[in-house]
């Protein structure tokens, strides 16, 4: 018994050893899937404010100069104008939106607090409903990567509330737990359709890969009260060290 209890031992040990390497590489490519998105979601916001914001600025700056002579124009010609002033205000309007929600020039030089505050300030949210922030210190600051996944999951999560849940509170907690960083955002809405699994959905498969892809869980929980999603990632990688 104690020999087959042994071998056995050796098999699983011979298992975890086998089994280690392959989490290491995954997580090694998922860092650098997320790095390579980060500079992809860069190279759309520059390339969306060059190839079509400014265009579009040349165009509003050139019908403000038309309406400049807007007496001497026939009142048809007149209205065109107009028309066409409000719809180069508004397509200007969504360039900026999505430039700026693909890569905000200032978030990834703040702290995770402060770039988690400053994605709630600017979306208007705290205007619309009630807005709950709980921001305990963290032993350390994440590093980049971690710091990126939670934004984006914060982001996904607050765009999610804003076009779906219906909600009039938010509560938004970031804390530190057994060595990792905790994100929780609760919503009052309607929750996830009913019968939807809970990760389905371009957007919550979304967070799952964030937070897979640093080592850290993504828990949803849902229900007609509200959605939960609690995103937890470690403050840093283990180490090989650490593995043994």
């Amino acid at each position: 018994m104690l020999a087959r209890i042994g071998r056995q031992n050796c098999r699983l040990n011979s298992l975890i050893e086998r089994a280690r390497p392959r989490n290491q590489r995954a997580r090694s490519a998922g860092r650098a899937i997320l790095e390579e998105l980060e500079k992809e979601r860069t190279r759309i916001a520059r390339d969306l404010h060059a190839g079509a914001g400014q265009p579009l600025a040349g165009i509003k700056m050139n019908l403000d100069l038309i309406d400049g002579c807007a007496a001497e124009l026939p009142e048809g010609a007149r209205t065109a104008v107009t028309r066409l002033r409000t719809l180069t205000d508004q397509a200007l309007a969504q360039v900026r939106a999505v430039s700026h929600r693909l890569h905000p020039p200032a978030w990834q030089q703040l702290s995770t607090e402060q770039a988690i505050r400053s994605l709630v300030e600017s979306s208007g949210m705290m205007a619309q409903m009630e807005m709950v922030l709980d921001f305990q210190p963290l032993p350390t600051e994440p590093d980049h990567g971690v710091k990126v996944s939670l934004y984006r999951c914060a982001q996904e999560c607050l765009s999610n509330i804003s076009r779906h849940a219906e909600a009039t509170r938010i509560e938004i907690r970031l804390r530190p737990v057994d060595g990792a960083v905790e994100l929780m955002i609760r919503d009052n809405g309607k929750g996830l359709t009913p019968g939807a699994p809970k990760g389905s959905g371009i957007g919550l498969l979304a967070l799952h890969e964030h937070s897979e892809a640093m080592g850290g869980t993504t828990d949803i929980a849902s229900g007609p009260g509200g959605t939960t999603v609690t995103v937890r990632i470690p403050l840093r990688e283990e180490s090989d060290e650490d593995d043994e």
